[in-house]
């Protein structure tokens, strides 16, 4: 007998709309997915209750399961009737990951946006951020006369990585090598103005230094905008701007504009995302993000709801996480170099898959004789995921990629983290230029840190050894400060894995392996106490800048030329900002909305800037130097410093071990406003009063220190020069800046000129000041070498607050002022 089946019931069967129910009903999906796990049923169960609020935040940890709910939440959206739903991914590599778990899942979905069952509310279309946010987008443009394509829901994943995506879209960028005739002529027309800001600067522009990073001063910026917008507009039709112009047209005057030797970048101070009009209509956003705790940029740049951002869905625990032991070797034992670390890795590598994340190439050459791939760009990295994926594969190094890629179980055993992320555009090196240890950049920082430690854990089952190199690393989690910025899981660990670090204190590598190897054979002690680490963490509330929805408010203002409104919005800005420089910048960005409606009152806004941030434009008047002098001994003055930035003696000895890495003369010149902050914080740390004149008022020298009794020593940085000898152009500079000391200090006041470069060799025709002395290589490693031992000398005692402790080191390791250029620096040698 056969049974009509079609003949039972009055009709189709209701489509679920819960999503819990909706993925109990998937008739066709993978036997991996047999069940929710909770936390993924929780939050969808607060989507669900939630799902009329049009901004929504959801929570879950690396490895969480996000996309599985990222797509349960679109086709319940689809069941409803809040469609045509699209899933946007950061990256072209997660889009086809969430394509494939899709499809596992018994999904409808498409990748492309013309095809009808998207636009009729049939299939869910994932596409990566790249193809939704241009200015050719299929999906139309505010403004532009096309067709907007409605969108009802939007779900964003790793929505702080697409963020990234976004800001790099909302970017035009004049390329000099491809643009030389226009480049040179928007250059030409800024030319006074840069100038007057830095004449250094403006001549490493001209001169091909990569280190150069040139704001155009907004005052100079509106003055010629019609200028500005006519070269750019000829271009409009260019294959590299065709895609970012009819983004940032319509609020040129607006926006910030950066020279560097080899671009010219423009960006808006935020997405103006409705641009984007199918975002900006969709009556649902939902924002899938597992990192930090500050969502306030998903305020200020998706203009996102801050009351409804501010209370984001989380899981009612936050424990759910494979385990990770994460240490820092070199934290451990000061006696441990990083080549035996590379080796240690590679050595492990034979057992299982180690991946290394490396910041830039250079820093990827120092593996290549361990790695069996090197990979950078996407196509390169999603071939070696998959292969990890697939098989025991050994040392694979992946080139600035902290985020977008999954590798669970087996694909990475042992993950490395080998140097800070890098910036390196014209914009956000400016931003790091200008905003330094802010907040703000401390967030970015760790944000990348966090989503880079989590590849290798993507579920519960998971496990990783996570290894941190590097000085500025270790500092993370040294520091009470930075490690509770940390995600809740993951901040657990660091406390827990530093209590397993303190019991290797001192140990040698091969002690390190060991406990590496226990967790890699998933000894039972350790799983036990790992997850008991995590059993009673929970997700803290979330925070929202006080700072983050005025300034939106005030963007959006000045974007439709309703300036007096943008200023007043902007203000509310500046006085939420705790943090000085953070504040500093938030009042330049007030002065050039002033400026539009009062230009004097712009000017006197920057005045009054520059006392919380000397990085920020000058005024048009520019800025008179402000004479320094050392206030009190040098003990006292260097034990009160020290007392002041470091809390406990680990803080202080990796401190230091940062200070002095910043210290490296190095060929990248994008390094060199490093080096010159950390020569400026050295000045403190030995008790001398410094300052950068050069970054304060565009004149003067990279750094001063005031050594006590009315003596100077000038110091000009050329770290990252690459010459075996030191050319005419860099001792002429020398020159100009004991110049510049002789008009701004008295006759009662004398300098010593000192050149940091890698030689002591002039070329034929320089000649260095009268009393010059070089701070070669090795002089700079013999200075680090007594800082490193009175350091430890004073750590050990737990006496660096102690005037008398310092100056009896100090004195013992010759670090006092008297004598101190001579005997850590050499004279010129003659060609």
């Amino acid at each position: 007998m056969v049974i009509d089946f079609t003949t039972f019931g009055s009709g189709p069967a209701p489509t679920p709309t819960d999503p819990r129910v909706l993925f109990d009903a998937l008739p066709e999906r993978a036997a991996r997915y047999e069940f929710l796990r909770d936390p993924q049923g929780q939050v969808l169960q607060t989507w669900y209750d939630r799902r009329s609020e049009k901004d929504l935040v959801v929570k879950l940890n690396t490895g969480g399961g996000k996309t599985v709910v990222g797509l349960l939440i679109c086709q319940s959206s689809l069941n409803e009737g809040e469609g045509p739903v699209l899933y946007l991914a950061p990256d072209p590599f997660l889009a086809s990951q969430a394509m494939e778990q899709a499809v596992e899942l018994g999904v409808e979905v498409t990748d492309d946006p013309r095809s009808t069952r998207f636009t009729s509310g049939e299939a869910i279309c994932v596409l990566s951020l790249h193809r939704f946010v241009n200015g050719k987008s299929v999906f139309g443009l505010q403004g532009d006369g096309r067709p907007v394509v409605d969108v009802g829901t939007v779900v964003v994943d790793d929505a702080h990585a697409a963020l990234a995506t976004v800001r790099e879209k909302f970017t035009l960028t004049l390329s000099r090598p491809s643009h030389e005739k226009a480049f040179a002529e928007l250059l030409d027309l800024f030319a006074d103005d840069l100038r007057q800001q830095s004449e250094i600067t403006y001549q490493g522009l001209t001169t091909q230094d990569s280190s150069a990073v040139a704001p155009v001063p907004f005052w100079a910026w509106t003055r010629h905008i019609a200028e500005v917008t006519a070269v750019l507009n000829k271009l409009r039709d260019d294959e590299s701007l065709q895609w970012s112009w009819p983004l940032i047209k319509d609020v040129l005057p607006i926006c910030r504009a950066v020279f560097t030797s080899d671009k010219l970048e423009v960006q808006p101070p935020y997405p103006p995302i409705s641009k984007i009009a199918s975002f900006a209509r969709a009556r649902r956003r939902v924002h899938l993000t597992a990192t930090l705790a500050d969502d306030s940029v998903l305020v200020t740049d998706f203009a996102a709801d801050p009351n409804t951002v501010g209370a984001p869905i989380t899981p009612t625990s936050a424990g759910y996480l494979g385990d990770r032991l994460i240490l820092a070797p070199q934290d451990i034992s000061a006696s441990i170099k990083e080549a035996a670390v590379r080796d240690m890795a590679a050595k492990l590598a034979e057992r299982v898959n180690v991946v290394v994340l490396v910041p830039s190439h250079h820093r990827a050459t120092a593996w290549a004789q361990h790695a069996q791939i090197t990979a950078s760009d996407s196509e390169q990295i999603g071939a070696a995921v998959a292969r990890l994926r697939k098989e025991h594969v050994g040392l694979v190094v992946l080139v600035n990629k902290y985020d977008g890629i999954d590798l669970p179980r087996k694909a990475c055993e042992v993950l490395v983290l080998d140097g800070l992320p890098q910036t390196y555009g014209g914009l956000t090196r400016r931003e790091a230029i200008v905003l330094g240890d802010s907040d703000e950049m401390v967030n970015r920082q760790l944000q990348r840190i966090e989503q880079g430690m989590g590849r290798g854990v993507r579920s519960v089952n998971d496990h990783c050894v996570v290894l941190l190199m590097g000085p500025h690393l270790s500092q993370l989690i040294a520091s009470p400060r930075y490690r509770s910025r940390f995600s809740p899981a993951t901040r657990a660990q660091i406390e827990f894995s530093r209590q397993v670090a303190a019991k290797l204190a001192g140990q040698p590598l091969e002690q390190i392996e060991g406990v590496i190897a226990q967790v890699l054979g998933r000894d039972p002690g350790w799983v036990a106490a790992a997850r008991g680490a995590l059993a009673e963490v929970t997700y803290p509330k979330s925070t929202i800048s006080l700072v983050a929805a005025p300034a939106r408010r005030a963007f959006d203002q000045a974007s439709l030329g309703q300036y007096a409104q943008a200023a007043t919005h902007m203000s509310e800005a500046v006085a939420a900002a705790k943090d000085p420089a953070e504040r500093g910048f938030l009042q330049e960005q007030l002065a050039a909305y002033q400026h539009f409606v009062d230009a004097p009152k712009a000017q006197q806004t920057l005045v009054k800037a520059l006392a919380h941030n000397p990085s920020i434009v000058r005024p048009i008047e520019g800025v008179k130097p402000t004479r320094i002098k050392a206030t009190d001994t040098q003990a006292v003055l260097a034990a009160g410093y020290l007392a002041n930035t470091y809390a406990d003696r680990n803080e202080f000895l990796v401190g230091i071990d940062v200070l002095l890495d910043e210290l490296v003369y190095h060929p990248s010149q994008k390094r060199v406003p490093v080096f010159e902050r950390a020569l400026e914080r050295l000045g403190y740390h030995l008790g001398f009063e410094a300052q950068r004149p050069e970054r304060a008022t565009g004149n003067g020298p990279d750094v001063l220190w005031a050594t006590g009794d009315l003596k100077y020593l000038v110091l000009e940085a050329k770290s990252g020069a690459t010459s075996d000898k030191i050319w005419r152009s860099d001792v002429a500079q020398l020159a100009h800046s004991m110049s510049w000391f002789q008009e701004t200090y008295d006759q009662s006041c004398s300098a010593t000129p000192v050149l940091l470069h890698r030689v002591n060799t002039l070329e034929y025709n320089a000649v260095a000041p009268p009393g010059t002395r070089i701070i070669t290589t090795g002089t700079m490693a013999q200075l680090g070498d007594a800082v490193r031992k009175a350091t430890l000398a004073l750590a050990d005692a737990g006496s660096w607050s102690n005037p008398t402790a310092v100056a009896e080191q100090y004195g013992a390791h010759r670090l006092l002022a008297q004598g101190l250029a001579e005997r850590f620096s050499v004279t010129p040698r003659s060609h």
